[in-house]
């Protein structure tokens, strides 16, 4: 037990187990602090005592440990000195000796003891409560430690005395803060006092809580700003060791560090640098503004830079690269540039990350488009094959999207040699080979965005190779299962049938693709592939089965909610005509389905059949404005008498004039709500006493007949010339 200190009455003590007691004036302990008593200064000054002595006691036991797996031996008087070594040393089984090592040659103390820092000296404190401690410090810096553990911690120097012990250090970089007052030789205090109201002392580091961290730098910047690329450094060096959420502000307070050592116009050892840039890059935590301005800071205007700065910057570079998000687009831009201080090839530096990174990442991998289209600019894609001949099949894994324009994957192509592989000029590609990878290529089309022309001219070179090797190429027929489908290039089919390349037996229906992704723009006939019966066959299949709504079903949903005849257009419905219905095979189709859908007209239909007819004409949209002209069919659907069908729908009797005046102060309309009060109130008025179950089945089928007539009318003036 301690000193007991009295606050007010109240009394504030540390106990043989180092917790921080509070007792009322009564000397009952409490369990609950008042804060003003918490924030004491008594209070805060045993915390920081208890602080001391837990570190001290941790510190002893680890530091026993480790002599004892070594087999070291420590002077008797270490243990003698302080009952927390003597405890750390016998549980470790360190044995003590009584001799007392005599002091390395060289520069000495005035105490006798070395001052080169190789071994460790005793320094016995006693702290005003009465607590003693012996710390085993550097030589060169004890009496530093001396003055601040004397004016910040309230512990006096009482004995020192020399160890002969080895510091962990002796081979090693000096710990922080020593570190930093080795830098500034003169300024040792000064230092040291920065970074105990930094928070580092012989008990421990700072509390990384980033704003409280950064309050302490911009004190730091304005105070003592020589320290700051160091604070800066240590910072980094920690939050990359904590890891997990510490490891996000690492390249922050490494990049800082930098750009602080530029404004003091501080060089420090390139070497140094340089390992420090390695050891953030491996890590994951060095960012792309540091790079980029250390590729500045080299090579400015009029600068050379050695070679050997060249390879360590590429070292750099390469080890950055661990994910295609590590890429920046200037990389190549900053690497050409050192090369270039350096006197060196510029293409061959890019072609060497290139060999690097490649085997790792891919090529072309990532959304970073810029870097790639630069890097491989010039010669360092050729060089790169030339170094890595397996970059050709790199290349041909390469969609046209995967590059940064499809221009610039078919000069890939060229420019590797991938496409003499693939065309057979040159060997090395296995028979269906090339069908395999135009298939994947073809697949990876986006639907809904433009063609890629480069694909189709690069297919249309390869006709001669599909049809030497008589490996059937599989079109991109859509797929259900992954639920993706890419534009169906009927063209491009066509073009290879006419050089002879075999294509596949097509699915059902060619996989109903949908008349709107079915390309023909530069083969608008289809002359070879309608000659095929297997594609003639199919593609009518195809078109029929779309007009006659196969993919419209409403899957058990009345056929009304899905199909609504009064809109302009419906979702997935042809914006435009596509062009494989003015080829001669879709215009026969759809002069077909509109013979059919006036004969299930002339059938006789209630309602909902009169919905079936006139929905799908809103699916095929502005095809009827442009090849559906037809005089005699418009007559006929204006014929249709849709209150006729209403009245016949309705769940009572009603007055045919009535009923038309009711559907006139309607409008078309989703059946998705009830109807509105207004309009309840003219239906009861128009059927009166009808329970609300038939009110509202007489609200649909009042809604339904005048979308009807909104649908019809739409259509007639479509199919009028």
């Amino acid at each position: 037990m301690g000193r007991r200190h009295e606050v007010d009455g109240y009394t504030v003590e540390l106990d043989d187990d180092f917790q921080v007691v509070h007792r009322n004036p009564r000397g009952k302990r409490l369990q609950q602090v008042p804060e003003w008593l918490a924030d004491s200064q008594s209070t805060r000054r045993l915390y920081r005592l208890r602080r001391a002595l837990t570190a001290h006691r941790e510190q002893a036991r680890a530091l026993a440990e480790s002599w004892a797996d070594a087999g070291a031996r420590v002077p008797r008087a270490l243990a003698e000195s302080d009952i927390v070594w003597r405890e750390a040393l016998d549980d470790a089984g360190v044995e003590a000796v009584a001799d007392l090592p005599a002091p390395e040659a060289g520069e000495t103390d005035p105490d006798g003891t070395d001052a080169d820092g190789t071994t460790l000296i005793a320094r016995t404190y006693v702290h005003p409560d009465g607590h003693t401690m012996t710390l085993l410090l550097n030589t060169a810096f004890a009496r530093h430690w001396d003055a601040l553990l004397a004016s910040r911690e309230e512990w006096e120097l009482i004995d020192t005395f020399a160890t002969g012990i080895p510091a962990p250090w002796a081979e090693a970089e000096l710990p922080f803060p020593e570190r930093l007052m080795a830098a500034h030789p003169g300024q040792e205090q000064e230092a040291l006092e920065a970074a105990y109201t930094f928070g580092w002392s012989l008990w421990g580091s700072p509390s990384l809580y980033k704003s409280l961290l950064d309050d302490h730098l911009e004190d730091l910047a304005t105070t003592a700003p020589r320290f700051l690329p160091a604070f800066l450094d240590e910072l980094a060096d920690i939050c990359l060791k904590e890891g997990g959420k510490y490891k996000e502000y690492a390249p922050g307070y490494f990049t800082r560090a930098r750009n602080a050592e530029r404004e003091q116009h501080t060089k420090p050892d390139e070497r140094w640098l340089d390992a420090r840039y390695a050891t953030f890059a491996d890590h994951g935590a060095l960012a792309a503004g540091a790079v980029r301005a250390r590729a500045k800071e080299l090579a400015p205007k009029g600068t050379t830079v050695s070679r050997d700065q060249l390879r360590r910057f590429r070292d750099v570079l390469e080890r950055r690269v661990h994910t295609p998000d590590d890429l920046y687009p200037g990389m190549a831009a900053d690497l050409r540039k050192v090369a270039r201080a350096a006197k060196a090839n510029a293409e061959s530096e890019v072609a060497a990350l290139l060999e690097d990174i490649v085997p790792r990442i891919g090529l072309c991998a990532g959304d970073v488009h810029k870097f790639w289209a630069d890097a491989l600019k010039g010669k360092a894609l050729e060089l790169l094959v030339e170094q890595r001949p397996e970059t050709v099949h790199d290349v041909l894994r390469l969609a046209p999207g995967d590059a940064s324009s499809a221009q610039e994957w078919q000069s890939l192509l060229q420019r590797s040699g991938a496409l003499a592989l693939l065309t057979g000029e040159r060997p090395g590609l296995a028979t269906g080979e090339t069908a395999r990878l135009l298939h994947d290529w073809l697949a990876s089309e986006p639907l809904g965005q433009a063609r890629t022309e480069e694909l189709y001219d690069v297919a249309v070179s390869l006709a001669p190779r599909l049809a030497a090797d008589a490996v059937p190429l599989r079109l991109p027929y859509r797929d259900p299962a992954p639920g993706w489908w890419a534009p169906l290039p009927l063209d491009l089919a066509d073009e290879l049938l006419e050089h002879g390349a075999p294509l596949a037996d097509p699915p059902p229906r060619l996989g109903s693709p949908g008349a709107a992704h079915m390309l023909v723009d530069r083969r608008p006939h289809l002359t070879h592939l309608l000659a095929d019966p297997r594609f003639a066959r199919e593609l009518r299949n195809a078109l029929d089965s779309e007009l006659e709504g196969v993919a419209l079903r409403d899957g058990g949903v009345p056929y009304r909610h899905h199909y609504r005849p009064h809109q302009a257009a419906e979702q997935g419905s042809w914006r435009h005509t596509p062009g494989v219905c003015r080829t001669d095979v879709g215009r026969e189709a759809l002069a077909a389905w509109l013979d059919r859908q006036r004969e299930r007209l002339r059938t006789g239909l209630d309602l909902n059949g009169l919905v079936r007819v006139i929905a799908p004409f809103v699916h095929i949209g502005g095809a009827v404005d442009e090849l559906l002209k037809d005089e005699p069919a418009a007559r006929e659907f204006a014929a249709v008498d849709v209150v006729a069908l209403v009245l016949t729908d309705l769940p009572t009797e009603a007055d045919r004039p009535a009923v038309e005046a009711l559907m006139s102060t309607m409008r078309p309309e989703n059946l998705i709500r009830w109807p509105t009060p207004t309009l309840r109130t003219r239906i009861d008025a128009t059927l009166p006493g009808l329970p609300d179950a038939q009110v509202a089945q007489a609200w649909e089928v009042l809604q339904t007949g005048v979308n009807c007539q909104e649908g019809l009318r739409r259509l007639v003036g479509r199919l009028s010339d």
